[in-house]
């Protein structure tokens, strides 16, 4: 399953609220399924994180490399501080 999706592509795979886009205003398809079409973009993008991050909890080979690219980023930060 691939999870790698912004919340506009996820929204845009919509055909009901795509085809509100093409034959309305603005204010009109944004009164129809927009609101909750967005609501269930936001939340399917939250249980993809959760997953990437279970993932990466449960290899701790990719939880050290994490912590490494974290350290990384934190000693190159106070280097450019100075």
């Amino acid at each position: 399953m691939n999870y790698a999706y912004t919340i506009r592509d996820k929204v845009g795979k919509n055909i009901l609220v795509m085809k509100q886009i093409e034959n309305n205003s603005p204010e009109q398809a944004l009164l129809g399924d927009f609101s909750k079409a967005i609501d269930d973009a936001i939340l399917d993008s939250s249980d993809a994180h959760q997953n990437q991050m279970m993932q990466l909890l449960a290899d701790p080979s990719k939880a050290a490399n994490f912590a490494r690219i974290v350290f990384d980023l934190l000693v190159q930060g106070q280097a450019g501080g100075r």
